[in-house]
């Protein structure tokens, strides 16, 4: 009976605690002028929360709710509360003036099911590991001089992409899937920079190509799971995602273990030092990292940076370069103008190499607009609050989801002059960049959790589009269709299938 009584005095002064801690830090708040009110948005249901509002295309529902409710809206997705932001200042409140308050990922179904339970970049939690692997990207695997090693790469590459449009046109006779190139192009640049070699479609397992792997990744990685959102009903698996999430990862982790697994036994059978005279790939480097004495790399983390690589590399500049050929077929003039600026700038004598890019500022005048129109992840990646925060008098509590959507600042009337228009010149004579420093032009996100492969990117991008306009002229039969498709990216629905003339005084490609 005397150990019952100490233990609810114990329980009493530990409640009266807590109380008094709450009660004071309310009156903290209060003596500030701080309210605690949540930002604006709908009635949420029961259960569901306001789930039912997002539709097949979420940035374009939840866009259509800012224009209701304001740039910074507050929604309950099931249990989970959730902030959207859809201005560029309230964008860059979040991603550069509380950068660490929002730096974290929640915990969610793509991280653990695909990314190796969180061990990616992308998706892991802020912390001691993120860190890590973010440093590692940075200073030894993402750098500018390891990037420039690589060109070699990307311009034979390249120039086999051209070859293969011409040879399956039949000598410009017929249309070819540009998409189709497009991931031939991606995959195998990506493959070449971690592994130094190609890898065809048989050389992965359950019969799935490394365009369906790709595809499948992205769509279950962009779906709003159920699960994450309402925790009770995670084990019914109602969408299904889980499965297909499960299966996907199955191939690619197969994949990863065979790319590893070459790279040890050749380090065996020639020995480190027999080859200097070869460029190191990305998986050389982290194997060399992981014999240091020092570092923690283990298996699981090489496999999840191929993940990171293999996803971001492959579909974000597919998703670009074809909505920006297809924008300009819809815009002749357009066209017409980048065209004559690479004959001024390189003339029809040569293809275009990577160091001529630089000088062809209309060319990235293209890029940026298709950033701003049709960013590859509408919705960045969700950050999480790791702390309460006050912005713009709105009190944002831990744990609170964050979605920026870039899709929707980009179409901003109050930010741009004709938004909804294709309009490269907007950005003639403008220091505007896509590196995360401008909050109205965010296609790779901002802060600590951006995009560490951004000039990676953009050199495959750039340097593809311009091939792509340089060596052919391009016809349709009837209208582009510019209708969206679904996934963490969002390329277009319908592939785009063009017939291509070869413009070079140059022989045809053989």
């Amino acid at each position: 009976m005397e150990s019952l009584t100490c233990f609810l005095n114990e329980a009493l002064t530990i409640a009266f605690v807590i109380f008094f801690c709450l009660y004071f830090f309310l009156y903290k708040l209060k003596s500030k002028g701080i309210k605690l009110k949540s930002p604006p948005g709908p009635r949420p249901w029961p259960l569901l929360g306001n789930l039912h509002l997002l539709g097949n295309h979420p940035h374009q529902s939840l866009s259509a709710l800012a224009k209701i409710y304001g740039s910074i809206m507050f929604l309950r997705l099931g249990s989970v509360p959730t902030v959207v932001v859809s201005s560029p200042a309230m964008a860059k409140e979040f991603l550069k003036a509380h950068d660490l308050v929002f730096a974290s990922r929640p915990n969610c179904a793509v991280g653990k099911y695909i990314c190796y339970n969180h061990r990616d970049v992308a998706f892991v939690p802020y912390g001691a590991y993120w860190r890590q692997m973010r440093k590692l990207c940075t200073v030894e695997l993402l750098t500018v001089k390891r990037i420039e090693s690589f060109r070699f790469v990307r311009e034979e590459e390249v120039s086999a992409m051209i070859r293969c449009i011409w040879q399956e046109s039949g000598h410009g006779a017929q249309c070819v899937d540009v998409r189709k190139r497009l991931s031939s192009l991606t995959q195998n640049i990506t493959c070449r920079m971690f592994a130094s070699r190609t890898y065809s479609d048989n050389e992965l397992s359950g019969g799935h190509g490394f365009k369906e792997m790709a595809e499948e990744m992205t769509t279950v990685s962009g779906a709003f799971f159920i699960g994450d959102f309402i925790p009770s009903l995670d084990w019914l698996d109602l969408q299904g995602f889980r499965r297909r999430m499960l299966a996907v990862h199955k191939i690619f982790d197969r994949f990863a273990e065979k790319v590893i697994d070459e790279h040890v036994h050749r380090r065996l059978e020639k020995g480190e030092h027999n080859e200097e005279d070869r460029v190191k790939d990305i998986v050389d480097v982290m194997l060399d990292m992981a014999e240091t004495e020092g570092q923690t790399i283990s298996r699981v983390d090489i496999k999840a940076m191929i993940l990171d690589m293999l996803i971001a590399g492959m579909e974000t500049s597919v998703t670009l370069v074809e909505w920006a050929v297809s924008e300009l077929l819809r815009n002749p003039a357009t066209l017409a103008r980048v065209q004559q600026e690479m004959e001024c700038a390189v003339g029809r004598n040569r293809r275009i190499e990577e160091s001529d890019v630089k000088k062809l500022d209309y060319l990235r005048c293209v890029v940026k607009e298709t950033f701003r129109l049709h960013p590859p992840l509408p919705l960045l990646i969700p950050h999480e609050s790791m702390e309460g925060c006050s912005i713009e008098g709105y009190f944002i509590p831990p744990k609170t989801r964050v979605y920026v959507n870039v899709w929707a600042i980009g179409r901003d009337e109050n930010v741009w002059k004709d938004a909804h228009q294709f309009k490269p010149e907007r950005f003639i004579g403008s220091n505007k960049d896509v590196r995360g420093q401008d909050f109205d032009l965010l296609p790779f996100g901002g802060g600590r959790r951006g995009c560490p492969g951004i000039t990676m990117g953009l050199s495959v991008s750039e340097l593809a589009l311009a091939q792509l306009l340089h060596c052919f002229d391009w016809t349709v039969e009837g209208e582009v269709d510019m209708t969206e498709g679904f996934g963490i990216t969002v390329p277009i629905k319908n592939s785009l299938f063009a017939c291509p003339k070869w413009r070079l005084a140059t022989e045809y490609p053989v």
